[in-house]
């Protein structure tokens, strides 16, 4: 038993880590704030890297109002990586680095809820 449980557990980190997909947080209740299509052609024998910036926009009458969900959806299907370097949950900001694979274009789909 214990066996079968260790090799699922390593076959979730492999899957994990193959895919460009970033979520955080929760979208459940939330509603959608930001949605944005980003896509950024590819470079001759390098890595595309980009940064992405949002700041949530002042609503009068709401005093604190934070990022509850990110999700960040890779429509290449490749190994490109999008994270959050500065904000993110709990803030209401949040910037994010992409990354594509080499001589392959950036093309993300990203959606912030508060």
């Amino acid at each position: 038993m214990y066996k079968y449980s260790s090799i699922a557990i390593i076959l979730a980190v492999v899957v994990a880590s193959e895919c460009g997909h970033s979520f955080l947080g929760t979208n459940f209740l939330r509603p959608l704030v930001f949605h944005k299509e980003v896509r950024y052609p590819a470079k001759v024998l390098q890595k595309r890297i980009e940064n992405f910036n949002f700041t949530l926009p002042a609503v009068p009458g709401v005093y604190s109002r934070s990022i509850q969900g990110i999700l960040a959806y890779d429509l290449t299907h490749s190994g490109a990586s999008a994270n959050v370097t500065k904000g993110g949950l709990g803030y209401n900001f949040v910037n994010m680095r992409m990354k594509s694979d080499r001589y392959k274009e950036l093309h993300y789909d990203i959606y912030i809820y508060a």
